[in-house]
């Protein structure tokens, strides 16, 4: 004979009410003395191979999605490399108000809190319960013929609070076979006379107790409440990982296989009755209610979906019209041309990143009330939310991407139109001019990024009053400024280049870079102004030759960079003490431009001629009696290609091909050295020329003089003459010192940019100071080497004759 046991809320005699999936009046485990655990026997059926669940490290089963939840115990404890590695896709997770806990999406909404702030549930939007159902407390709906069947259907058991049960008189279970059925737990009583007690065994859907003869359904093993008299199916529980067995959510209850799906909700969390009519589409991957689909699908099958990229799939919004719970939407790349009416009650994050949506209003946001992340980057828009005033005021979008779009003018009405933004990227979205009023529209605005926007224009106030900013990306310092930013903002997160040269003041942050300036344009200007006049003016003799020549032009082209020293001196000097509000101005403006063609201009033009300077020694020197020589015409013609060469090279990047690099307009000294690790427009022409070229044509001058040097040497030895021993020591002195001026300049240069090219970090004071020392070092030491020297070397003959004049008369004259 046997005898139903009803599940309900009852009196147990102990003050406690029973747990509604458990036997009568159960005792709640406390800590005892160690008994032996009862070992399960394994799980001997099958698993099926489509996908749905996953074997963990530990040998139990749980739901692939499952995969990754903290909570069900699966890879924390064997290092699954499923969740610690890139394999694509990881189940995507919601990621909880607080930041700390994530819970699976097909978890989220699911009326039943898994954060511990209720943020995965707080949010969302039921819809009522259809005729036929009963409406539970937590928004849940079940079908009416489940109420008060002395099961609980409701999460929160409120299905069967109000309901009347029948108990039996005996308050404790009879021994026997227990199991479970529509309406409760049944009790085979069997016969546990001694004779068959030791030889009785369970199906294998039981354990059985040791020494009592009860058979109890496996769920019962380390499920909280003492089944067995002797307590012996909750021991070791904290290490027991259900082998072999499902592995309910957030406990230890451990399922056959045959136990999922079979209508009747097992675990304290009913996730052993999830996705069991679930089919994924062909075109997907399915985590859950996660989809990952790269074509169109019948999502009217799947109105439970709560997470899907749809990416590159060509899908709609109006494809999607019956999936209310969504939570999760990209649609990124779909080709969509204008975003039209969204109806998303629940939705909290939206991607139509990289489609062709050029404008946008506020309307199709209007059925997306919960909407906190929103992404148009990648569209190029030109028109978002302007003149519009239908968005309300209390929109809770919190999370605004806007990049790669092409905006230009940040219009107030964009910002008014998210009241509640926390982060705004704007990155490479083009704009150039700033509200008026700054940000001030997004009062609670915590993390801007604006690297990539050419602002050519804001105001003092753009970043003032927002209180709550943390954190400020851009790619100009001037962004950083202090009166820029609110009164309590840490600097530090101001993530920016720096500028060596400039400060928020000046072009010139530091007097001594001031000073030097000076220096070298006035040694630069007047030293290479003396040499062209006494080339072309005082000494006319040497213009006949060639090597004269090569000076001369040589004089021309390091004059330019004095001039360029000179601008850039004259530039501090304009805006100093306001140089934040000009630099922009400054950077583009005919003077910026000028100055950086002439220091290109300047540089490889004198490198030009040092190479002809240095080949015209050679042949003069290594072979004297030879016609192989530079006569005044052919030095003029090999100087012209030098200027032509150089003039060429420096013009390349204001050509309307190469005009978008602004290659003169990216420093405040108005010429980008490719001597950081920081990549910029006309980087790679940049590093051709001057690191790679220049370094070559160093290398040749270095080997031409060391060449020359050595014929001097040869040449000395052999002969007794000591004037002509004198005079060419004079030479192979003056040679070392030409290259080792040429070591100091061009040397230096191509080492950094090789080392910046090969991922090197480079401090920005060596910058600074190859920007403002090293490179006009040329410039203001060849007039000493090629025409003062000659200069004071002309006077000494000229003493020296004078003397031996005087000398003579005296010795000519009678006593």
């Amino acid at each position: 004979m046997s005898f139903r046991v009803i599940l309900g809320l009852d009196y147990c005699g102990d003050g406690r009410l029973p747990n509604l999936i458990n036997i009568l009046c159960e005792k709640p485990t406390s800590r005892l003395a160690p008994l032996e655990p009862i070992i399960l026997p394994n799980d001997t059926t099958a698993w099926p191979k489509d996908g749905a669940y996953i074997r963990c490290p530990l040998h139990h089963y749980t739901h692939l999605f499952l995969a990754c939840d903290v909570t069900s115990v699966c890879w924390k404890h064997g290092g699954s490399p499923r969740c610690e590695s890139s394999v694509t896709p990881l189940p995507p997770s919601f990621t909880c108000t607080n930041q700390i806990e994530r819970v699976p999406y097909t978890l989220v909404c699911d009326h039943r809190a898994d954060c511990i702030d209720r943020s995965d549930e707080d949010f969302c939007s039921f819809a009522p319960c259809r005729t036929g159902h009963y409406s539970c407390d937590n928004g849940q709906c079940i079908p009416r013929e489940k109420e008060c069947n002395g099961w609980a259907d409701c999460y929160n058991s409120n299905d069967e609070t109000l309901c009347e049960f029948r108990w039996p008189d005996q308050p404790s279970p009879p021994q026997g076979l227990v199991s479970l059925s529509d309406s409760g737990l049944v009790v085979q009583p069997i016969d546990v006379s001694p004779a068959t007690h030791s030889t009785r065994t369970c199906p294998d859907t039981h354990f059985q107790c040791p020494n009592d003869g009860f058979c109890q359904p496996l769920m019962f093993r380390c499920n909280g409440l003492y089944d067995c008299p002797g307590r012996e199916d909750e021991a070791d529980c904290d290490s027991y990982t259900c082998p072999g067995f499902y592995r309910c959510r957030a406990s230890s209850v451990c399922l056959l296989q045959s136990q999922l799906c079979d209508g009747r909700a097992h675990c304290p969390q009913h996730d052993d009755e999830l996705l069991c009519n679930l089919t994924c589409p062909r075109s997907c991957q399915c985590r859950g209610m996660a989809f990952f689909c790269t074509s169109i699908f019948t999502a009217s099958a799947h109105p439970q979906l709560r997470f899907l990229d749809a990416s590159g799939s060509f899908m709609t919004p109006e494809h999607l019209r019956d999936n209310l719970m969504l939570i999760h939407l990209s649609l990124a790349r779909c080709n969509l041309t204008v975003l039209t009416q969204l109806a998303f009650p629940n939705l909290l994050s939206l991607d139509v990143s990289d489609n062709r949506v050029s404008s946008t209003s506020s309307v199709p946001l209007s059925g997306v009330p919960r909407l906190r992340e929103l992404s148009l980057a990648g569209n190029p828009l030109v028109h978002v939310f302007e003149d519009d005033g239908e968005l309300s005021l209390n929109s809770k979008v919190w999370e605004l991407d806007l990049s790669r779009v092409a905006l230009h003018v940040l219009n107030a009405s964009i910002l008014s139109a998210f009241p509640n933004l926390h982060v705004l990227n704007l990155s490479h979205s083009g704009v150039e001019r700033a509200p008026d009023e700054g940000f001030g529209a997004t009062r609670h605005l915590r993390v801007i990024d604006l690297r990539g926007c050419p602002l050519t224009w804001f105001p003092p106030e753009l970043f003032r009053g927002l209180s709550d900013l943390r954190t400020v990306y851009a790619d100009s310092f001037k962004m950083c400024c202090p009166v820029l930013l609110p009164t309590d903002f840490n600097v530090r997160n101001c993530i920016a280049p720096s500028d060596e040269i400039s400060s928020c003041e000046d072009l010139l942050q530091s007097g001594g870079y001031r000073l030097f300036v000076f220096l070298l344009a006035v040694l630069a200007v007047l030293g290479n102004a003396v040499s062209f006049v006494f080339r072309t003016v005082t000494s006319r003799r040497g213009t006949k030759v060639g090597y004269g020549n090569f000076v001369t032009h040589l004089s021309m082209s390091d004059f330019l960079m004095g001039v360029y020293l000179a601008i850039i001196g004259v530039a501090d000097r304009v805006y100093q003490g306001a140089y934040l509000w000009n630099e922009v101005a400054w950077k583009h403006s005919v003077p910026c431009q000028l100055a950086g063609f002439l220091s290109l201009v300047s540089n490889e033009v004198s490198a030009f001629l040092m190479c002809l300077i240095t080949l015209d020694r050679f042949l003069v020197l290594r072979f004297p009696f030879s016609r192989i020589h530079f006569s005044p015409q052919s030095a003029h013609a090999a100087s012209a290609v030098a200027w032509l060469c150089g003039v060429i090279m420096a013009a390349i990047p204001l050509l309307p091909a190469t005009a978008h690099w602004h290659f003169y307009s990216q420093t405040g000294i108005c010429i980008p050295l490719p001597i950081t690790r920081s990549e910029f427009a006309g980087h790679g022409y940049s590093f051709s020329i001057i690191i790679v070229l220049n370094f070559v044509l160093f290398l040749f001058i270095c080997a031409g003089q060391v060449s020359i040097y050595w014929s001097i040497r040869a040449n000395s030895m052999s002969t007794s003459n000591s004037t002509k021993i004198n005079k060419d020591l004079v030479i192979a002195r003056r040679l070392i010192t030409v290259a080792m001026s040429d070591f100091l300049c061009w040397f230096p240069i191509g080492l950094l940019g090789l080392l910046a090219s090969s991922d090197v970090a480079i401090p920005g004071e060596v910058n600074v100071a190859v920007a403002i020392f090293v490179l006009p070092l040329n410039s203001t030491v060849n007039p000493c080497l090629y025409t003062l020297n000659v200069i004071m070397e002309k006077r000494r003959l000229a003493r020296e004759d004078r003397l031996r004049k005087s000398l003579l008369s005296h010795v000519n004259t009678p006593f």
